[in-house]
């Protein structure tokens, strides 16, 4: 993939871009000027909507610079409503971010989608690992 399709849903909304030329992730920005309350999340809009090819998705990632949370971030090919960024807040003061700041990035990788396979538990496995079940993730 060498171009990723790109328009604005409302005309004051900002292209996103690359800081650097060899950045990895495309800055997001927000199409208005916001208040997040303490505590809490909004979904943030960019005003720009974008044509993820079969194959790739879309990851919105925090910046690094900013002082909030991003909720899950996914943009599937196939999707074409707006991009919004949920953001929350986790502090105990209220977050301000002003119309045309960067808000997230967003990084377009390519991907697989294998076929589902239901088996029973004690085919999962082909070998017994070292790790067994130590150490998970716990969502």
């Amino acid at each position: 993939m060498k171009k990723i399709r790109i328009a604005k849903i409302e005309a004051a909304a900002v292209i996103p871009t690359r800081k650097h030329p060899s950045d990895a992730g495309l800055d997001l920005y927000s199409l208005e000027a916001v208040t997040i309350e303490k505590q809490s999340s909004v979904s943030v809009r960019t005003g720009i909507a974008l044509d993820i090819p079969d194959g790739y998705v879309g990851l919105i990632l925090p910046k690094s610079r900013n002082n909030y949370i991003l909720g899950g971030g996914v943009v599937d090919a196939g999707y074409q409503g707006e991009i919004k960024v949920k953001i929350i807040n986790p502090s105990a003061l209220p977050i301000s971010i002003e119309a045309g700041s960067g808000i997230a990035q967003l990084l377009v990788v390519p991907i697989e989608t294998p076929a589902v396979e239901t088996v029973p538990l004690a085919n999962l496995f082909a070998q017994k690992s070292e790790r067994g079940e130590s150490g998970g993730i716990h969502a």
